[in-house]
């Protein structure tokens, strides 16, 4: 947005002065191709006595057009100069306002690139398993005391037989899944990055 505003500000103060300019040189060939014409016309009769006083006032009328020529040429000169000093500080400006728009756009880039990093980053990142088991793969009976250890009473789900009742002791492991705390009527499982808690009976 920057940039394009600079270049309108840069076109329009070049036009204006191009338009200026253009008048003012069309001016001046005019003036110019009327004093040539003029100079051919005296040069022709210079050289006829019957027009002698005609003569002179044609060249005096050429000296005023030939004066006034040149100084509309040394006031174009004079236009132009001035004209390209105006134009220094607008010049200054574009530049300050093109250095802003390369910050600007070196900024966006280098956020573009940390964006584009944190999302490959993030599509690369293992997704967590939940923490608690959504079903267990067996049961808590209930726990137990033996040998002075205690054990809890797991049985698949839906059993049907007490033989199939095992006990499992802290930190021993059962379908994957490792006793890490018995609390009672509680029971802790770990199987990778997934916890279960199960209550005995239910």
């Amino acid at each position: 947005m920057l940039k394009r505003l600079a270049y309108l500000i840069a076109g329009s103060a070049l036009l204006l002065l191009v338009a200026a300019m253009f008048w003012g040189f069309n001016r001046l060939n005019a003036l110019t191709l009327a004093q040539q014409q003029t100079q051919r016309q005296i040069t022709q009769w210079r050289d006829q006595p019957q027009h002698n006083n005609d003569y002179h006032e044609l060249q005096a009328a050429v000296k005023n057009i030939t004066g006034r020529t040149e100084a509309l040429a040394r006031q174009l000169d004079d236009a132009a100069s001035a004209q390209a000093k105006q134009l220094n500080p607008i010049t200054e400006q574009i530049k300050t306002l093109e250095g802003q728009v390369q910050t600007l756009s070196t900024s966006y880039q280098h956020l573009q690139q940390q964006s584009a990093t944190r999302s490959r980053a993030k599509a690369k990142s293992p997704i967590p398993s939940p923490l608690w088991a959504a079903k267990a793969p067996f049961s808590l009976i209930s726990s137990e005391f033996r040998a002075g250890r205690q054990f809890a009473v797991i049985a698949p789900s839906g059993y049907r037989s007490l033989s199939q009742l095992q006990l499992v002791a802290p930190g021993d492991s059962v379908q994957g899944w490792q006793l890490l705390q018995l609390d009672g009527s509680h029971a802790t499982f770990r199987k990778g990055g997934q916890r279960l808690t199960l209550n005995a009976g239910g």
